[in-house]
């Protein structure tokens, strides 16, 4: 057999070294430039010591890149990756790295060529001791009641709820508020559920996140009761008069502080209201068995009741 001169061998070396490389180069790109590229952006799941939560916001989510043929790259789905970050050989309070993985499962885990990638690599992490604790909530009330209504009251079931999360987090926290209850237009007494806001990310409810909230509206107007009024007569026939005084009525009014405090006064200084016995067409002597009694009032009062709204009036003729 014959035996190749090594000086052939490596005569003109530069230039076979050369060629060499670019056949490599050349068989990766063909073999890159033929595999297929998919980019999914999953969850990340974190495993902590049980004791430790994380202190800090961070992205729940990862970008995990998968590369192979065509055919194997289309069939996996979302659901075949799973990422997660193991802290659990950690039991104290502190900043922390770990790499974050990605198992395979179904398709990605049955085609073994996949290349399979994650962005980003590590993730530092704060953590700190779990705290649980219970805080009043306090309802946010939105919104004007309907015109003339009020809430005059409200009761929150249950009126405490527990919060956990990591320790400096929970130990700012003194009492939670609720979603926004609307008031406008409201004029009844309702019962709503309602969900209790964090007010952080980091903040977990345990045992639930909702409320039962009663609110108790009512007028907001007052309301005054006069008694003995006596109704004054007016349109009286100038040759007649009465045969005896009208009796005093009971009035419940109703309206604004303000417009209340505008009633006039009697003689002794008391609230009073106009009640009028008007007696027009009525010129001659003798009973009016029915006399329609009417309340004249300043703006913002109203009439609630007026006993006896009717009265029976006896005229004679004047001397």
């Amino acid at each position: 057999m014959k035996i190749p001169d090594p000086h052939k061998i490596f005569d003109q070396w530069p230039a076979k070294v050369l060629a060499l490389v670019a056949a490599l180069l050349l068989f990766l790109f063909n073999r890159f430039d033929s595999l297929q590229v998919r980019t999914f952006s999953i969850p990340l799941r974190l495993v902590t010591d049980t004791a430790l939560l994380p202190a800090q916001d961070f992205n729940h989510r990862v970008k995990v890149t998968i590369r192979g043929t065509g055919d194997l790259v289309s069939e996996v789905t979302e659901g075949d990756l799973e990422a997660l970050v193991d802290y659990s050989g950690h039991q104290g309070e502190g900043v922390f790295s770990a790499p974050i993985q990605v198992n395979r499962r179904g398709t990605a885990a049955e085609n073994t060529t996949l290349e399979v990638t994650v962005d980003p690599l590590v993730l530092n992490l704060h953590l700190e001791r779990k705290v649980v604790k219970t805080v009043p909530v306090h309802p946010d009330f939105v919104g004007e009641p309907g015109k003339d209504y009020e809430m005059s009251g409200f009761q929150v079931v249950p009126s405490v709820i527990t919060v956990e999360g990591p320790r400096s987090v929970v130990d700012k926290v003194t009492a939670v508020g609720t979603e926004p209850i609307e008031l406008r237009g409201k004029t009844d007494t309702f019962t709503i559920r309602a969900r209790v806001e964090p007010g952080s990310a980091l903040i977990d409810f345990p045992y639930g996140n909702t409320v039962e909230i009663q609110g108790l509206m009512t007028s907001s107007l007052a309301s005054l009761v006069l008694d003995n009024v006596v109704p004054e007569i007016v349109n009286l026939s100038p040759g007649l008069k009465l045969q005896s005084p009208l009796p005093g009525v009971r009035v419940k009014l109703r309206g604004s502080q303000a417009a209340l405090q505008g009633l006039g006064k009697d003689p002794s200084g008391e609230q009073t209201a106009v009640i009028v016995a008007d007696l027009s067409g009525s010129s001659v002597p003798g009973e009016i068995p029915a006399v329609e009694l009417k309340a004249v009032l300043p703006e913002g009062v109203e009439l609630v009741d007026l006993s006896p709204a009717v009265v029976s009036v006896l005229l004679e003729a004047k001397p």
